[in-house]
């Protein structure tokens, strides 16, 4: 009877190893532990996602303003919080480029397409100069948060240029330009472009 009861004990030890899973070492079991790293990344990805800030997934809209959310990860702090503001400034740098570049294309189309080269040169010097010095200053911090994430952190940055401010400066060297404001066109391109300009500011 104990013979009968030890070998009833071992098939279902047998049977309940089976319900556990598959054997160590086999390519079933390894596939296993694939798949299990694969829903923690998944869910892992979900948490960071879920944890984002509102104010860095919906940016605030300006007409006198732009924005951008800066994201750095790293295992020491300072270097994720410089990550982020590098991050936020090369996002807002893209967008005053082509703000810039946007409203130089509406002074040159008023100006004619049959402009000389030193016009167009002078035209790209201006535009050089005023995203040179937005990209300097300007840069106001609205909002910061850390978090961490494993064994790292992640900051978040808000980050708002006020673009009337280049936009400003845009007008006032045109102005001064010898040769961009004594095209005979010159005047009106100007007011064009100044009306432009405070349009998108009070819209």
């Amino acid at each position: 009877m104990r013979k009968i009861l030890t070998f009833s004990a071992l098939a279902s030890l047998l049977a309940l190893q089976g319900c556990m899973g598959p054997k160590p070492g086999s390519p079933e079991a390894k596939a296993l532990v694939v798949q299990e790293m694969q829903e923690q990344k998944a869910e892992a990805v979900e948490d960071t996602v879920s944890d984002i800030p509102n104010w860095c997934i919906e940016l605030p809209k300006s007409n006198v303003a732009i924005y951008s959310c800066g994201i750095g990860n790293s295992s020491q702090l300072n270097l994720a919080r410089s990550r982020a503001l590098l991050d936020a400034k090369r996002q807002i740098a893209d967008q005053i480029d082509s703000e810039i570049s946007s409203l130089m294309d509406d002074f040159m189309d008023t100006i004619g397409t049959d402009t000389s080269e030193q016009v167009r040169q002078e035209t790209q010097v201006v535009t050089r100069n005023v995203i040179a010095n937005a990209k300097l200053s300007g840069y106001v911090q609205k909002e910061t948060e850390t978090q961490n994430i494993g064994t790292k952190y992640q900051h978040y940055i808000l980050m708002e240029y006020p673009i009337g401010a280049a936009n400003t400066a845009l007008m006032s060297q045109l102005k001064q330009n010898e040769i961009l404001s004594t095209q005979d066109a010159a005047d009106k391109a100007l007011a064009e472009l100044e009306a432009e300009i405070n349009k998108r500011q009070n819209n």
